[in-house]
């Protein structure tokens, strides 16, 4: 189990946000041993509550990880874990958070997220359902499932419950809970972690639009990084790897296991044939855009060449928007604001009276916590990205 990274001066304040009654030191304390007979409903009652409370807990996504890990920890008990964050626009994997396991490479990445597999969790996002029981889906026939038998069996597993965090039908991130052999997941299980699909879709929702930008990477170039068919970095340059860093990588490409984003854009290449774009928030907080396509020239199937650059405000204008829960109203009305437009403008355009532009207005500053449009702009947008002078 992780421990909680909150930021120190706010330890206490949290503990208290959560109703943990006692203080931080129950906040920071070990789950008990993966013990699943033991789980009542008290226990899934009080994981529940303390769920609900973490879209409104100010976390970046680090912490976010952590303590969500940290609360389920005993209300579905597992022995290893993964969790990522997704593009709602593509359902990429953008990033990644391990419980007792290692970092993935390329074979994790391709194996574990076939669009073809049993609980893929573009299925599990898009369906009326979004949690799922590996053995339920195969009918108990677990060596149906390629990832199964070559990710999960080999290491000594059995039971995997995966989950798609959906609100407002967009998805915002993922986990899968894994047991060893003998034991599995129940139905009561997946129809629990069902309940808590939207719960961490408006948390991890939420965690997109906080920390501010350091403009640290808004200055550099676009970069390239061209993978060969194995899989294995065939070449990148100087900008590709200035991003790389920013992506928290300080390895060598060559030879350690590259940012999760770059292994599950080329693997959607290498799934769909088609081009896939995809962002994600780098540690100074510049937005960067993934764009990656099949390339050719070697004669060697399977090359990808993706392209690593800052985020255009088009690009994440719509991402931020998401973020904060506003409607599609209020998304035009916004793209108005951004370019300037007085109420009598943004009236005109959109066909609706001056009056029920203030009241949009209004609905907008309060999801965003402003008080005018000029902070609107600089709070909201500026601030998350420092190439994004809107």
């Amino acid at each position: 189990m992780c421990a909680l990274t909150l930021r120190s001066r706010e330890l206490g304040a949290y503990a208290t946000f959560l109703g943990v009654s006692g203080g931080f030191n129950e906040v920071l304390a070990g789950p008990n041993p993966c013990d699943h007979a033991q789980v009542n409903s008290g226990t899934r009652a009080r994981a529940y509550e303390r769920v609900t409370r973490l879209s409104g807990a100010k976390l970046d996504l680090p912490e976010l990880f952590a303590e969500s890990a940290r609360l389920l920890a005993t209300a579905l008990p597992h022995d290893t874990a993964c969790w990522h964050t997704m593009d709602p626009a593509t359902l990429i994997e953008t990033g990644v958070h391990f419980e007792n396991m290692p970092h993935a490479d390329a074979h994790v990445a391709k194996i574990a997220y076939l669009s073809d597999d049993y609980n893929n969790f573009v299925q599990l996002a898009q369906g009326r359902r979004h949690s799922g029981v590996l053995s339920e889906e195969t009918g108990g026939q677990l060596d149906r499932s390629q990832r199964y038998r070559e990710l999960l069996r080999p290491q000594n597993f059995r039971g995997e419950l995966r989950t798609a965090f959906v609100v407002d039908g967009a998805c915002w991130g993922c986990f899968a809970f894994f047991r060893e052999a003998p034991a599995d997941f129940s139905t009561d299980e997946r129809d629990f972690a069902h309940q808590l699909s939207s719960l961490l879709g408006r948390a991890f929702r939420a965690a997109g639009v906080h920390g501010r930008a350091t403009g640290a990477g808004a200055a550099l170039w676009p970069g390239l990084l061209l993978l060969d068919g194995r899989r294995r970095v065939e070449s990148v340059n100087a900008p590709a790897q200035r991003w790389l860093e920013e992506l928290g990588f300080h390895g060598a490409p060559e030879h350690d296991p590259l940012p999760f984003a770059l292994l599950a854009v080329a693997e959607r290449v290498r799934g769909s044939a088609q081009e896939a774009t995809t962002r994600v928030r780098g540690s100074s907080g510049t937005w960067i855009q993934l764009h990656a396509s099949s390339a050719s020239g070697s004669g060697e199937p399977g090359r990808v060449a993706i392209i690593l650059q800052a985020a255009t405000p088009p690009a994440i204008a719509p991402l931020i928007s998401a973020a904060y829960g506003f409607t599609s109203r209020e998304r035009e009305l916004i793209e108005l604001v951004l370019q300037g437009s007085g109420t009598a403008e943004i009236a005109a355009r959109l066909f609706i009276s001056p009056h029920t532009v203030q009241g949009h207005l209004k609905s907008i500053f309060a999801k965003a916590g402003v008080r005018s449009r000029r902070e609107l702009v600089t709070r909201v947008f500026v601030q998350h990205d420092a190439s994004a002078r809107l």
